[in-house]
């Protein structure tokens, strides 16, 4: 990426050439936006954050729940402002005007994708692994392969199966949260094994099941009215997602030994077994491979479009060459094949908690500077307040915005001071 500031601003004209196309709706941009958050979370990480917090991770999920809403709501109002795929690299460079410090968040949106779709390919593979003899390496390589071919191939395709998938996502969690709704009487949410620690461990790893939401901007080019389509959907897509979190947690830990959900590679699979016999859990746990697969679908589509952005020549923070569209497919082609690429040394290291622990320092990063940008800018241009306002402003302040920079640095503070 470039190293000095100044330089034409965002918005900024490009040349002529094949343009994406706006073939998104907002029901498919919700849709997009749940079954990224979705498969990203539940079906991944829920059972190593049961290990460490115990029925309290009913808790852990719900204060991730919170500590997104913060910064999901300022990327609700940030996105009405700047209706862009580069997402978090024009939010931060329109407040601080700094192109250097614009790059170095893009840098890490990237690093978060590439990253977090390695993660959810490592937990496709653990569920693959229940139905065949596979290398879990070579599955998750496999995996990533498919979905890069189908993000060139085009977003329209990419948008039907994210609705397919997202359907069967959906209609699993309904599985689990029928078998085990008539036992959550008997969940002590405040039965934390790991104490408080463990509860605040468990909400740090659970928060990568929100990632999703900070993605649904990226397509902002290929969405019909995103001024108003993006930020609702981002609202939407993490209010559903919190309340079949919670749900779905709770019927885990009523029917499975939390320490037992700790060890699984394939936990909803193991709590729709306990709640409705083997046959169930063997539906979950093929419902689960088509939501991991999705999951990392749209995340190579997302860090793709962002690649594809900030590599415009009126920003020139990556080579222009990543800014191409395919004549025919419509698709940034050289941005799906970079973004592919970086995903696979990551998917080698195997091992889905400390991919999903990397992932989610970095993310915390950029969402701390998103924040900052929206306080930023409400401070300094309040007359350009239009369209979604995220709520509890006081004065020229953000309250919502200050309470996503606090909570975001008070989890990076924790995940680093467990590192030590």
């Amino acid at each position: 990426m470039s190293g000095s500031d100044g330089g034409d601003g965002p918005g900024a004209s490009a040349a002529a050439g094949p343009t994406l196309r706006r073939d998104l709706s907002f029901f498919e941009v919700v849709v997009y936006g749940v079954g990224l958050i979705l498969g990203a979370g539940i079906y991944a990480v829920l059972g190593a954050a049961a290990g460490i917090a115990g029925e309290a991770v009913v808790i852990s999920v719900l204060l991730a729940g919170v500590t997104a809403s913060f910064t999901g709501l300022s990327y609700a109002e940030l996105a009405s402002r700047y209706p862009q795929g580069e997402g978090d690299y024009v939010y931060v460079r329109s407040a601080f005007g700094s192109k250097r410090l614009a790059e170095a968040v893009a840098a890490l949106r990237v690093f978060v994708g590439v990253v977090s779709a390695a993660a959810v390919a490592i937990a496709f593979a653990g569920y693959l692994s229940g139905f065949l003899a596979i290398s879990t390496t070579v599955a998750a390589l496999g995996l990533v392969a498919v979905a890069s071919f189908i993000n060139y191939w085009g977003i329209d395709l990419s948008a039907k199966l994210n609705l397919v998938f997202t359907a069967a996502e959906v209609g699993g969690l309904a599985v689990v949260i029928w078998v085990g709704f008539g036992s959550w009487g008997t969940v002590d949410v405040f039965d934390a094994t790991g104490g408080a620690v463990g509860v605040v461990e468990a909400t740090f790893l659970l928060f990568f099941a929100y990632l999703g939401f900070g993605s649904i901007v990226t397509v902002a080019e290929e969405t019909e009215n995103p001024t108003t389509t993006i930020p609702q959907a981002v609202v939407l897509a993490i209010a559903i997602t919190t309340v079949i979190y919670v749900a779905v947690a709770l019927s885990a830990v009523a029917l499975t030994d939390t320490a037992v959900l700790g060890t699984s590679a394939s936990p909803l699979a193991v709590v729709a077994e306990a709640g409705g016999g083997a046959t169930v859990g063997a539906l979950v746990g093929a419902v689960a491979l088509a939501a991991t697969a999705n999951t990392v679908l749209v995340l190579l589509v997302s860090t793709s479009r962002l690649t594809y952005g900030v590599a415009k020549s009126e920003y020139r923070s990556l080579p222009t060459a990543f800014s191409r569209v395919h004549p025919r497919q419509h698709t940034p082609y050289l941005a799906v094949a970079l973004v592919g690429a970086l995903t696979v040394p990551f998917v080698l290291l195997g091992d889905l908690v400390v991919v999903a622990g990397v992932a989610n320092a970095a993310l915390l990063l950029v969402f701390v500077a998103v924040n900052a940008a929206l306080v930023r800018l409400r401070y300094d241009r309040p007359s350009d307040r239009t369209g979604f306002t995220a709520p509890l402003t006081v004065g020229r302040i953000s309250g919502t915005a200050v309470l996503g920079v606090f909570t975001s640095l008070l989890l990076l503070g924790f995940y680093v001071s467990s590192l030590v």
